[in-house]
């Protein structure tokens, strides 16, 4: 005989809600941790109160699925360009675009970072804040430190005399690059057809091999797109397909078909929902449960989109070439 009462409806409310914070509480001591170690940074604000990081956690996924996170970023960012604007106002007023940008760098609100050999190609930021990564022409790829610049470099540049197995050393050109939204995968692509994904906790502190390299796309990978809070990756081939991954278990999921024409970019917001765009000149989002895509094009006088983000579920922004 079962002795065992029926979990009833509010307990099992109460037992998911606590589940749920130990998670974000394990989440939170695994991220902090390796900081901590590496800053020794205190979990006090300035005036020696606890900082409740799990509330602050719960309140920034409040906002973001209510669409008001984006709203106050972009409130935060336009005021404190306005203020550097209106700090050099004066000093620009009658000068040539180059010479506003002088003042720019030489007041140290733009800094510029050199390590590529040829010209810089994608660029990604971690959630953070704190690393960049860029990708080049010459295959190099380099983790900055945001704050002070210094750089530690994940490929090395491919020289002329170092290509002898490369039909053209354009074919280790990197196209795209792409951070998970738990600052852990780098996933890098380009001309050689592969997705290869790096460990970031591990960059600069030994070998920089990749954990796995994914392949299946018949030509350059132009595109790469993490799922928001998730680690599914989209890649964007010329070859007009698109290729899920799963970074959990390290694995090729599927293919999605149906652009016409090589594709530029994608992004994916938190609903599994990828949007991409194509030289076919169409906008697409992807119902992968659903096996289906929803097709958008901008008409006659639009031309052809360069690049597309997702702002949040249901919403995105393209730009285009006119």
């Amino acid at each position: 005989e079962d002795s065992e009462e029926e979990e009833t409806a509010d307990s099992k409310r109460l037992r998911m809600a606590r589940e749920y914070l130990d998670k974000l509480e394990a989440q939170e001591s695994s991220s902090e941790g390796e900081s901590d170690s590496d800053n020794g940074a205190s979990d006090d604000d300035e005036d020696g109160v606890p900082v409740d990081k799990v509330g602050k956690r719960i309140a920034k996924e409040r906002l973001r699925k209510s669409g008001l996170l984006q709203s106050r970023i972009a409130d935060s960012v336009l005021e404190g360009i306005q203020s550097m604007q209106s700090s050099i106002a004066d000093s620009s007023q009658g000068k040539s675009a180059e010479a506003c940008a002088k003042l720019w760098i030489n007041a140290k609100y733009v800094t510029y970072l050199r390590g590529h050999d040829l010209t810089p190609t994608c660029v990604s930021l971690s959630q953070q804040g704190t690393k960049a990564f860029s990708g080049a022409k010459d295959g190099s790829v380099i983790m900055w430190n945001v704050q002070d610049g210094t750089k530690t470099t994940i490929l090395p540049a491919i020289k002329d005399q170092y290509a002898a197995n490369l039909t053209d050393r354009n074919e280790r050109e990197i196209l795209a690059i792409a951070t998970s939204d738990d600052d852990r995968y780098l996933a890098i692509g380009g001309r050689d057809n592969c997705v290869r994904i790096f460990d970031t906790r591990s960059l600069g502190k030994s070998t920089s091999s990749p954990l796995t390299t994914m392949e299946g796309h018949k030509k350059p990978v132009t595109a790469l797109a993490f799922r928001s809070r998730s680690l599914d990756l989209y890649s964007g081939s010329e070859d007009r397909c698109i290729r899920r991954y799963d970074l959990n278990a390290m694995t090729y999921v599927e293919t999605l078909y149906g652009h016409q024409s090589p594709i530029v970019a994608i992004d994916c917001a938190n609903k599994n929902r990828p949007v991409s765009i194509a030289r076919d000149r169409t906008v697409r989002v992807w119902k992968v449960e659903e096996d289906s895509h929803l097709v958008y094009r901008g008409g006659g006088d639009v031309g052809s989109a360069e690049c597309i983000t997702a702002i949040q579920d249901g919403w995105f922004v393209t730009g285009h070439d006119d």
